[in-house]
């Protein structure tokens, strides 16, 4: 089982990105920071003559995406959403739909997924429209949504106290264990 692990803030060692690393501990994961790329924003090219999309990053980061079987967005919940670096590499996905959407949908229906979204303003709550956003994009891509984890935390570490959000990371690392030995 390998893991794509899909970070949306923009602080390295934040809150989302300790409780994916603890999740994903011991299993075989690329860490993807999508910090660390240049992924353009999307230009809608649908009604126009064939226009090039941009030259940037969004290639290579999506192919290692689409290379592992299980996907966990881990992001910060801003404004009752996900990032914007997790959207932009999101909405690109038009692109590739426009130009393969039988084979991109074809290898997301391939994938399990994950979200971990943290936040400090009630995020067991308003998170919630973070996670149906996920799930109407997984219901698309036809990817199977395995659940969530919304975690409480603001300051650097602070999400080691939240002992939901590490309850629910041991419950489904349990699940991949025992998947990784019955599978």
């Amino acid at each position: 089982m390998g893991i794509a692990v899909i970070y949306g803030s923009s602080r390295k060692k934040g809150n989302s990105e300790q409780l994916a690393r603890l999740l994903t501990e011991g299993f075989e994961a690329d860490h993807i920071f999508l910090a660390d790329y240049r992924i353009e924003p999307i230009k809608d090219y649908r009604h126009a003559d064939k226009e090039p999309y941009p030259e940037d990053d969004y290639r290579s980061v999506i192919e290692r995406v689409l290379a592992q079987d299980v996907l966990v967005f881990a992001t910060p919940i801003y404004w009752y959403g996900s990032s914007g670096l997790t959207k932009t590499f999101i909405d690109r996905w038009s692109q590739s739909l426009r130009e393969d959407k039988d084979g991109f949908l074809e290898k997301f229906s391939e994938k399990s997924a994950w979200v971990i979204g943290v936040g400090d303003d009630e995020p067991h709550l308003k998170g919630i429209p973070l996670v149906q956003q996920f799930q109407y994009i997984f219901e698309f891509t036809g990817t199977r949504f395995e659940g969530y984890i919304l975690g409480k935390a603001n300051r650097p570490g602070e999400i080691l106290e939240d002992k939901a959000s590490l309850a629910a990371v041991e419950q489904i690392r349990s699940k991949w264990r025992s998947a990784s030995v019955n599978g």
